[in-house]
């Protein structure tokens, strides 16, 4: 990668590409941010929600980058002029001279130097031929038939128990040797070889819809017509293939993936022995296929759903098409957990090294880094890995070389002792990782080799082929089913048991399960017994970490064993250290201070932070702090208040005097699914809700509509919005701070005309997870931090609810903050600056804000 002698400075507003007339906010972020990639520094942006925050960000990079490219090409062509030129003199001179050596050693740097600029300009001509050559395909290629891609995915049907039961055969210690010589990679990428690296865009963001919005915005833009762009993602969502499809999760669909690819078109040495177990190679990963896909890839930005149509129209395998045009692309698009993991990096071949990454929605950072890098472990799945350990050894001990047997013996000692642990009593207790080896007992086995003993052999997978050719056994006359079915049911209950039921169960010889006759065809689903040893490996990987970036939570009474990341830069150092520069973007990013000090303590001189206004006018929101109810009582919905009878009347009457003078759509976020239970019980009983249904249609958020994914959530708003429409008094929608409807949802227009939060959420500050949390925080930045973090828990989700209206520069709506506590300069300070500068604190009376209300709305219709 060649850097520039020369600097580049920040067009003019029109030289972006943006496809709109930009906002001045907008102009001022793009300049910005323009700056911060041209200086290799680190930029904290917040830039309110609907104010178009993505695509200035993507018009700002693209922006630097094309001019970044250009400069690179002059100048290195430039240079070698210069140094040809030079050489030349000095070879002049030097044949005049007497001494030759020193002439020799005055031309020797000009002529290192010219020689890795010419292989520079070699491989950058290369390069250049490579992306002509792909255009030139591309034109001879026609489009693929997108409509007839997606109805082949339609025809993916739902798992069935023949697809997941068929898993390749358990082989011998030979047949893996012989099988793992062939590697994942050996299908996507070419071998390594020297190539000219330009920089990379690498943005990412929380989910698949978001980067699909990018590729949607990106199309408006004149960048859209020359920009390679690729969508990177799972096989969950870019797998085409048929029978892979249907397994019911990612760590099954890797296996199968793994092994089609694997497979030989003759394989006559393994298919010999196991003809009827063998899967065929994948169809869909001919070479000239992918290249294909590849190349459509790169000369149109597509996102997932569409690169997974264009896949199966052309029969091209998406996953391995996107990693193999990935190296190429100029901006790439993947999610968190692709970039923010190591191991995922690795295995798509990402090269961060020079790169500039762009973390969108990074309000949550510091706790995705955490959840990503933690762990799970409950009883149940001990159990049932100690059993299908026991029994596969039994099986195939004859088979098993000493080697192999000896880690087997050696996993079987580490879940029965983590077992031992769970099921003696005790209080919940955090241990450091080697305090649990040693109170385990095996803190003399190298949990590094048992980890790469179990993926070189791949035995999660295998051990869960096993499993289900268990279930698959002919079952005796008496209809029953043979003992092994029989046991492996009973332990699939008890797991389920204990995740539901949250208490340890009782020994299985104490409640005998009487399994219920089968039809003899009937085989049981694979969901009712899930792979034990894939979160068992995981948990094991988290022992191997340093043991004072985390703790480990023994919790007897919910039968779980549970890691917790608590240092998070140890695992996003490398991400800063290898990139050219790093952009951390949200709607809500207030307050840094966490995010810097646990992230960039080590370079705070890179960092640069620039917190945005809205676009909206001045006017166009009115956000209230109610510190007293209609009866004039104090509001404050702490945990030991808020289900008081005396809070939830005066809860009731405020929802019942907003919701009169409110038009079209309310959201009201309360602190908990419970508490929402509780207030809604409330409403019921006193007749509040039979009352607020005549002037607005009521709408509940669950746990479960929040929980059960994206289809019951989507089922929910589109019966708000219809009943917004078809009432003449709208709707209120209540829901819950840090459920499903209060990040990432769009609540413009009469979706939200009026936001409500009642108290603040404050998380359990009693949870052991939390109190581990902050009290290292206290330890390693300073007393107070702890507190602090605590605090900005509550007040980012706080902000979040906020963020759900007011999307667009003609959007308009009132916002109440329903707490005493919100009347504090301190918590003021913490709110998003378009709410805090315009906030008014609601001294003199509720019914000033129901005036206040009434003529706000007054003038705006």
């Amino acid at each position: 990668m060649y850097s520039p002698r020369k600097t580049l400075t920040a067009p003019a507003a029109q030289d972006f590409g943006f496809p709109y007339t930009p906002y001045a906010i907008q102009e001022q972020l793009m300049q910005q941010l323009f700056l911060v990639l041209e200086r290799k520094q680190i930029g904290i942006f917040e830039s309110p929600t609907g104010t178009g925050k993505s695509l200035t960000l993507t018009c700002g990079a693209l922006t630097w980058l094309r001019q970044h490219e250009q400069l690179v090409r002059a100048e290195l062509l430039q240079r070698i002029g210069e140094v040809e030129a030079e050489l030349c003199r000095l070879q002049a001179a030097s044949a005049q001279a007497e001494d030759w050596i020193t002439a020799q050693s005055n031309t020797r740097a000009q002529r290192e130097e010219l020689a890795q600029l010419q292989r520079l300009r070699e491989l950058l001509q290369q390069k250049e031929q490579q992306l002509d050559q792909i255009k030139q395909r591309q034109k001879q290629q026609q489009r693929p038939a997108r409509r007839a891609g997606e109805l082949l995915l339609q025809a993916a049907a739902a798992p069935s128990a023949e697809d997941i039961a068929t898993e390749p055969e358990l082989n011998s210690d030979e047949d893996e040797e012989e099988a793992d010589e062939h590697t994942d990679h050996a299908l996507a990428e070419q071998p390594t070889e020297e190539r000219f690296r330009d920089v990379q865009i690498f943005y990412c963001s929380r989910t698949h819809s978001q980067l699909a919005q990018i590729v949607t915005e990106l199309r408006k833009t004149p960048h859209g017509q020359h920009a390679r762009c690729i969508a990177l993602g799972s096989r969950q969502q870019l797998c085409i293939n048929a029978q892979v499809r249907r397994l019911p999760n990612l760590a099954l669909i890797n296996e199968r993936c793994l092994d089609m690819a694997k497979a030989k078109a003759s394989s006559h040495a393994i298919a010999s022995k196991k003809a009827s177990q063998s899967l065929s190679r994948c169809a869909h990963k001919a070479p000239a296929q992918l290249q294909k896909l590849s190349d459509a890839a790169l000369s149109e930005p597509l996102d997932i759903e569409e690169l997974a149509a264009a896949g199966a129209a052309c029969g091209a395998c998406p996953y391995y098409a996107t990693r193999a045009a990935q190296a190429q692309a100029q901006l790439v698009l993947l999610p968190y957990s692709l970039l923010l993991q190591r191991s995922s990096r690795q295995q798509l071949g990402i090269d961060l090294r020079g790169a500039i990454i762009i973390v969108d929605e990074a309000h949550n950072l510091l706790d995705t880094i955490a959840q990503l890098h933690s762990s799970e472990l409950s009883l149940g799945q001990l159990q049932l890995a100690r059993q299908q350990l026991a029994a596969y050894k039994e099986r195939y001990a004859r088979r098993l070389s000493s080697a192999n047997l000896l880690r087997l013996n050696q996993l079987l000692f580490v879940v029965r002792r983590l077992l031992q642990l769970l099921e003696s009593s005790g209080e919940p207790r955090l241990l450091r990782t080697y305090q649990l080896s040693a109170e385990g007992d095996f803190y003399n086995i190298d949990l590094h080799a048992l980890l790469q003993f179990c993926s070189r052999t791949r035995l999660a997978q295998k051990l869960h082929a096993f499993g289900l050719r268990l279930q698959r056994e002919p079952q005796p006359s008496e209809n029953r089913p043979p003992p092994t079915q029989q046991l492996l049911q009973r332990l699939a209950a008890q797991h389920q048991q204990c995740l539901t039921g949250g208490k340890r169960k009782q020994p299985a010889a104490k409640e005998p399960v009487t399994p219920q006759p089968q039809p003899k065809s009937s085989v049981v689903p694979s969901s009712a017994v899930p792979s034990p040893l894939r979160p068992f490996l995981a948990f094991l990987e988290t022992l191997t970490s340093n043991a004072a970036d985390g703790r480990v939570l023994l919790n007897p009474k919910t039968c779980t064993l549970k890691y917790l990341l608590l240092n998070p830069a140890e695992h996003f150092a490398d991400i800063v250290s290898e990139a050219r520069a790093l952009i951390i973007a949200g709607g809500t990013m207030q307050p840094t201070h966490e995010l810097t000090a646990q992230l960039f303590a080590h370079c705070p001189e890179r960092v640069v932070q620039r917190f945005y206004s809205h676009v909206v006018p001045a006017d166009a929101v009115q956000p209230f702090v109610l510190p007293t109810g209609p009866t004039g009582a104090k509001l404050c919905f702490n945990y030991a208040q808020r289900a008081s009878p005396a809070m939830l009347q005066e809860l009731s009457m405020v929802l019942q005097n907003l919701c009169g003078v409110l038009p079209a759509g309310v959201v009201c976020f309360l602190p908990s699914y419970d508490y929402l239970d509780t207030v809604y019980g409330h409403l019921e009983q006193s007749g509040a809700l039979q009352r607020l249904g005549q002037r607005k249609r009521i709408f509940r958020e669950t746990a479960g509509s929040g929980s059960g994914g994206v289809g019951g959530v989507e089922q929910l708003l589109q019966q708000y919005a219809d009943a917004i429409g078809q009432n003449a008094g709208g709707a209120l929608l209540l829901s819950v701070v840090g459920g499903k409807l209060s990040e990432g949802l769009n609540f413009a227009d009469d979706l939200g005309r009026g936001v409500i939060v009642v108290g603040m959420p404050y998380p359990n500050r009693t949870a052991p997870e939390l109190k581990e949390r902050m009290r290292h925080l206290d330890e390693t930045l300073g007393s107070g931090a702890g507190n602090e973090y605590y605090e900005n828990l509550c007040m980012k989700a706080v902000n979040q609810c906020i963020g759900r209206s007011v999307r667009h520069i003609r959007d308009y709506a009132c916002v109440y903050l329903l707490d005493e506590r919100y009347a504090s300069a301190r918590i003021q300070q913490k709110l998003p600056a378009w709410i805090a500068q315009h906030i008014t604190v609601a001294s003199d009376g509720f019914g000033a804000v129901q005036a206040r209300t009434a003529r706000f709305f007054k003038a705006r219709s």
